[in-house]
């Protein structure tokens, strides 16, 4: 069956994908247009295209040099293969680049067959059911999901019942249908699932577990480390009664693929398969601070829920790749200042859980 269209569609003839494959005139549609960027934060405005296309082809077959000696470069010239994550990974090679940099290739290299064992491990009937239903929520206008139950649907439904099937503690969590259906827009489904493997045990290990006790930590880092780098945004906050947990959980559950233009997303992923989770701190701080950076922004938003209103409703000049990368990578953080923060807020959080169940325990105790 052919995917039902928009009625924007309706009125064009040949509606046409962007780069990215998504449908760009889609009403809500976020996604930059094709003429907004080249590759990877090259564009033509200083150059001609040609001279543009150049330099994506010179970065290309640096990349592919890189890749071909992943071991050595990784080991001995990490901080070569940082610089040029941050400048962006051309477009021909990030899947390939995200594939070795997370570790998903070390992994399906030493355990091939992983994939299709996982796929034999069923989920639970209600994990079954969440998957379904989530299944047609995902890039409804991109070409590879447009299509009820077509190939991109059909693909992360494998790739999600694997997974949980696999690792019924974890189960299943809304959040992983975007990240999973992200990957696929530019991956292989087995790599898809490599990936996902490595990004939920290792990069976001504890974020689908009940509770969500990882992302309660990090919203008091978050907040941590707001405090030290910008005092009046912090009093702000706290003054309106703004928590991080009212704000953050979709930008870090679904590591801002609901929240940024697709260009300025896979720029913020190139670092984060790079550098780790630093980089979701990071321009986490770099777009509150846009919001609420200076004294007039912080007098216009005199309630909870104007605060609360802004930090949802993002400018779009503050999400562009070109402004949102800078700003957030020039902060004055260091890995230190992240374990130091990490390590006092987990301690804080874990005396206030114990806290919580001793009074807990005494409440049931006293109704005996």
């Amino acid at each position: 069956a052919e995917a039902a269209l928009s009625p924007s569609f309706a009125n064009n003839h040949h509606p046409q994908p962007d780069r990215y494959g998504f449908y760009s005139d889609t009403p809500g549609n976020s996604v930059a247009s094709p003429s907004s960027t080249l590759a990877s934060g090259a564009t033509s405005s200083s150059r001609s295209r040609s001279e543009a296309v150049e330099i994506i082809r010179r970065r290309e077959k640096k990349w592919l040099d890189m890749l071909n000696n992943w071991a050595k470069v990784i080991a001995k010239d990490y901080q070569l293969v940082r610089e040029r994550c941050r400048k962006g990974i051309p477009d021909s090679v990030r899947p390939k680049v995200w594939f070795h940099l997370c570790g998903a290739f070390y992994i399906n290299r030493d355990d091939p067959d992983l994939y299709r064992k996982c796929m034999t491990k069923v989920p639970n009937e209600r994990t079954a059911d969440e998957i379904e239903r989530d299944l047609e929520r995902q890039f409804p206008h991109h070409e590879l999901f447009m299509q009820p139950d077509g190939h991109g649907q059909q693909a992360l439904r494998r790739v999600l019942r694997a997974y949980a099937g696999a690792f019924p503690d974890v189960g299943y969590c809304q959040a992983m249908a975007p990240l999973a259906g992200a990957l696929l827009l530019h991956m292989p489904e087995s790599d898809t699932f490599y990936t996902v493997y490595i990004l939920f045990d290792k990069y976001m290990r504890g974020y689908f577990r009940p509770g969500l006790d990882a992302v309660q930590v990090d919203g008091q880092i978050l907040y941590g480390l707001l405090k030290r780098l910008n005092q009046p945004i912090y009093k702000h906050l706290v003054k309106y009664k703004v928590e991080p947990l009212h704000f953050m959980v979709d930008w870090f559950m679904c590591l801002y693929v609901r929240t940024l233009p697709w260009p300025t997303l896979l720029r913020v992923w190139d670092v984060y398969f790079c550098e780790g989770v630093k980089i979701v701190f990071r321009v986490a701080i770099a777009l509150v601070t846009a919001v609420l950076g200076s004294s007039a922004q912080r007098r216009r938003l005199r309630s909870f829920e104007d605060t609360l209103d802004s930090l949802r409703r993002l400018p779009a000049s503050a999400t562009q790749a070109a402004v949102l990368l800078p700003a957030a990578l020039k902060l004055q953080l260091s890995a230190a200042d992240f374990e130091r923060e990490h390590q006092k807020q987990f301690r804080l959080f874990n005396l206030r859980k114990l806290a919580r169940q001793q009074q807990v325990q005494e409440q049931q105790e006293a109704a005996v």
